[in-house]
């Protein structure tokens, strides 16, 4: 066969590859980003209940216990649940703490600062609701300050010794 030698097509042909990236050109180039990126929502907005994580659900289901006991043979019945009320006084009762055992969640260590004159730390302790400064050796409300560091302290309370950290 022989090639096919048309002018007037090779022409029609360089045209329309010109046209094609020249379309693409203008595409990349001159195209605003904002018009082809926006997205539209059109879903509307369902409000749901919050969870609530305290909410107590009354239980949906109920135990089979008909079965043969396998010890006893004979078929076990289950005696029926006896269900106890709380008293409001009962649930609020805080055993005191056993002979030896110390508290020690009245004590907290709220931080240090250093004293300018010693450039000595003085901690700030909170015992019992009241806040005092003091510096190692030092006492209050029976607590004694044994070793004073800047993340925790040590103290004697009540005959006992512990790190209390901030």
């Amino acid at each position: 066969m022989e090639p096919v030698k048309n002018k007037k097509l090779t022409y029609l042909l360089i045209c329309a590859v010109a046209a094609v990236w020249g379309i693409v050109l203008y595409r990349i180039f001159f195209n605003e980003p904002e018009e082809d990126y926006t997205i539209k929502n059109n879903t509307a907005k369902i409000e749901r209940e919050p969870y609530d994580q305290f909410l107590v659900n009354n239980d949906t289901f109920k135990l089979a216990v008909n079965y043969r006991d396998p010890f006893l043979d004979k078929n076990y019945a289950a005696p029926e649940p006896v269900v106890k009320a709380a008293t409001p006084s009962a649930s609020n009762f805080n055993p005191p703490p056993m002979p030896g055992m110390v508290d020690w969640s009245s004590i907290k260590y709220s931080g240090y600062i250093v004293n300018p004159t010693t450039k000595k730390l003085v901690s700030i302790v909170i015992v019992n609701g009241r806040e005092h400064m003091i510096e190692e050796g030092g006492t209050f409300d029976g607590l004694k300050l044994l070793k004073n560091k800047k993340d925790s302290i040590l103290v004697s309370w009540q005959g006992q010794q512990k790190y209390i950290k901030q």
